[in-house]
């Protein structure tokens, strides 16, 4: 190819050089100047090396043309595909934000030489955007799977099994983005398609169960997922065995959903339960373990033994720090912790301090947006009236109430609570005909969304009462006056 195009230039200089004669000797004839004064052939001549200059020049241009387009389409697709392979390999090896740049790299060629739609082309978009995802960049990934989902579903058609494997992936990346949700609609929706491609107990499925189960979790409702979870359990107990991981994850999931839809105590003990196995299986300082070390304090707290809880999260803390850093986002939830239930253990003060110095910190490493922030802002509220700043407490969780709102949802069971909270502030800071008022408000939708029997149900059914007593002494009191 090379000596082709050699030739090719070769004839379009001599080409050139001929053109430019005959037409300077051609004009010389024009303008009545003899062409042996400017060295330039006669004018029948000049005619004569223009033409044969000029199709020369044509010639040798399209055949650079050809040569150039042959040269572009000569990128062999094996040549590509192994580029791929490394690019892939970059990004097992631990370069997330390499990865992502080679596949970027990479995606035009192939869409030039393969064609847009080619299914190794999609599906070296499909790497780019898991690639993306993993470099940190949740939201430009969750846009790049968005746009590409329906051309799969086009070529490959709806139920191809890398259509099903990138709708997983999309499902996840929109609740990773914020939006539970949406990941637990899209989920919905996928699982019939697996039920009947794969089979209702193939792993893939199970996947697919469990991930439906977590994002109505997340979504909120952990009644619902509690029931999904414990139908789940049994089944990947008998499919893939009590120790596999993913069965483990399921108990774990299992607790948490059962703490959350009111049974503290219970899910204390399943991880208290959990705990040892995970231990023996993973290693003592394996992420999931500390996981479950951090879940066990939380819901020891949660069932009223608020020194216990404070004890496990110091201990806690110190693995923490020493295996992930004193500013990696799990040591930072765990210092919130201790702080926190060293405030429900008795030390209201100095809990709010430390919260108070915490929070910079939070705002610092993970953003002010950030459901770690925002439940850590919301927690230093709840320490500054325990402290005895009622007022304090109320007005500052007023203001953070619509972050819950927009960030969660206004029926999020967090944003519940900060509404509870919202109102019993209000009533200790003397407004109890206030704190009544939200109290109402709140009810039915907490009897809505937790159930009538949750434990925060009855809690502000007890609070309601006492705020409308309380609001009642005081206008009897006007009244009398």
């Amino acid at each position: 190819m090379r000596a082709r195009r050699v030739a090719a230039v070769t004839t379009a200089a001599v080409s050139v050089l001929l053109a430019g004669a005959g037409l300077a000797g051609f004009i010389a004839d024009l303008s009545a100047v003899a062409p042996e004064a400017l060295d330039v052939p006669d004018k029948s001549t000049s005619v004569a090396s223009m033409v044969i200059g000029l199709a020369g020049l044509t010639i040798s241009i399209a055949a650079l043309l050809r040569i150039r387009e042959r040269g572009l389409k000569a990128e062999p697709p094996d040549t590509l595909l192994a580029q791929a392979e490394l690019a892939f390999q970059t990004g097992e090896a631990g370069d997330a934000t390499g990865a992502r740049d080679q596949f970027a790299t990479l995606l035009p060629a192939l869409e030039r030489v393969l064609g847009a739609e080619h299914p190794h082309t999609l599906a070296v978009r499909g790497y780019l955007a898991h690639w993306t995802r993993e470099a940190g960049d949740a939201a430009g990934a969750r846009d790049q799977f968005a746009t590409l989902l329906p051309i799969l579903e086009r070529v490959l058609g709806a139920e191809h099994p890398h259509t099903l494997a990138f709708r997983d992936s999309f499902a996840r990346i929109t609740g990773q983005t914020g939006d539970a949700a949406g990941a637990r609609d899209q989920y919905v929706a996928l699982l019939p398609a697996l039920d009947r491609i794969a089979g209702a107990e193939h792993p893939d499925t199970l996947a697919v169960r469990g991930y439906l189960a977590h994002w109505t979790r997340e979504a909120g409702d952990a009644a619902a997922a509690h029931d999904q979870f414990a139908t789940l359990l049994p089944i990947r107990e008998r499919v893939l065995g009590a120790e596999h991981p993913d069965t483990l994850t399921t108990r774990a999931e299992l607790a948490d959903s059962t703490g959350e839809a009111g049974d503290a105590a219970a899910a204390r003990d399943q991880f208290a339960t959990l705990l040892p196995i995970r231990e023996r299986v993973l290693g003592a300082e394996h992420p999931y373990v500390l996981a479950a070390r951090h879940n066990l304090a939380h819901w020891t707290g949660e069932a009223g033994d608020a020194a216990a809880a404070r004890d496990q999260f110091a201990a806690l803390l110190q693995v923490h720090e020493r295996a992930l850093g004193a500013e990696h986002p799990d040591t930072l939830f765990t210092r919130h912790n201790l702080a926190y239930r060293a405030g429900e253990a008795g030390d209201a003060a100095a809990a709010r301090d430390q919260l108070a110095a915490l929070l910079p910190v939070h705002e610092q490493v993970l953003g002010e947006e950030h459901p770690h922030t925002l439940a850590l802002c919301e927690s230093l509220t709840r320490m500054t009236g325990k402290a005895g700043d009622a007022a304090g407490a109320r007005d500052p969780l007023a203001a953070l109430l619509p972050r819950f709102e927009r960030m969660l949802g206004a029926e999020h069971p967090e944003t519940l609570a900060a509404r509870h909270y919202l109102a019993y502030w209000t009533g200790e800071a003397g407004d109890a005909a206030g704190a009544r008022d939200q109290f109402a408000a709140l009810l039915p939708t907490r009897e809505r969304v937790l159930g009538e029997e949750h434990p925060h149900t009855l809690d502000t059914r007890r609070q309601l009462a006492r705020w409308a007593e309380a609001a009642g002494q005081g206008s009897e009191s006007e009244d009398g006056g």
